[in-house]
């Protein structure tokens, strides 16, 4: 009984200070790293008709870069696109974009079009969720400075979309 009473003032300590430790969270895991912070995707992107190689390589949440190249035997398309996403949502953003490149294609009545144009739109990126976690789907509309491929010369509404695999 009396080597209890002698312990008792440590094993009050001890109890208190356990008891402190556990109230305080300790974290379980390390925190995630931005889910967009200089991640590079490559895949397809198009101006519809047209479909090219394209690669995307996201700066921060809120923008990114992406080159475009499209090339067959009618268009040759290639350029650079700013993103810059005002919406931001777990499975899906809302983007503006700007692309500034060279438009080579045939119009509607099969004459050359060979420009320097620009193309500002609005898009819609999104996941499909648990399927593949690094694959990207985006939706395009805009306006372009050179016209479309196969439509009537001039400027004109343009459409497109892409698929990329983002690697890191």
């Amino acid at each position: 009984m009396t080597l209890f009473l002698k312990s008792w003032p440590r094993l009050a300590l001890f109890l208190l200070i356990l008891g402190l430790l556990s109230i305080r969270p300790a974290p379980a895991v390390a925190a995630e790293p931005e889910p967009y912070l200089f991640r590079l995707g490559l895949g397809c992107q198009g101006v519809f008709p047209e479909v090219g190689f394209s690669a995307v390589l996201n700066l921060t949440d809120r923008s990114g870069l992406q080159g475009l190249f499209i090339y067959n035997d009618y268009a040759v398309i290639w350029g650079g696109k700013y993103l810059h996403r005002f919406l931001l949502r777990p499975t899906h953003n809302i983007y503006a974009y700007g692309l500034g490149g060279y438009f080579a294609f045939y119009d509607e009545h099969f004459a050359l079009v060979s420009t320097p144009g620009f193309i500002g739109g609005l898009g819609l990126e999104f996941t499909s969720g648990s399927f593949i976690a690094n694959l990207k789907y985006n939706l395009e509309i805009g306006y372009s400075t050179a016209g479309v491929p196969w439509g009537p010369p001039g400027p004109g509404l343009v459409y497109g979309g892409g698929i990329h695999f983002y690697f890191f």
